[in-house]
């Protein structure tokens, strides 16, 4: 229970300051369809992808709120280490959204 009030500190100061932490997932999906269908996803929550480069594993999209979303998709295993951080505002949660798609395309 004493780290409860430190978590919502770290909240409150990510809101604050436009920094939030990132997400990591492993999936069992290749990195090149990793970058695909995020491109996919996030298209369809109204971000505007800015860069997509398939031989690095990265994907840059502008959200709606104004933040920055940066995906890095890199091999593991048979699958991929995937992280996804937001620079700014990430209003509409579409980070959240985005790992929960991953993660249900990744197990099927």
């Amino acid at each position: 229970m004493a780290c409860y009030p430190l978590l919502m500190l770290d909240q409150l100061a990510a809101l604050l300051t436009g920094r939030a932490r990132g997400r990591t997932l492993d999936l069992t999906t290749a990195p090149p369809d990793v970058l695909l269908q995020s491109a996919i996803v996030l298209r369809s929550l109204e971000a505007a992808v800015t860069r997509l480069d398939l031989d690095t594993g990265a994907l840059e999209a502008r959200l709606a709120a104004g933040g920055l979303l940066r995906l890095c998709a890199e091999p593991a295993g048979d699958g991929s280490r995937v992280v996804i951080e937001v620079a700014g505002r990430d209003w509409g949660g579409v980070a959240r959204l985005l790992a929960r798609e991953l993660e249900h395309g990744g197990r099927a």
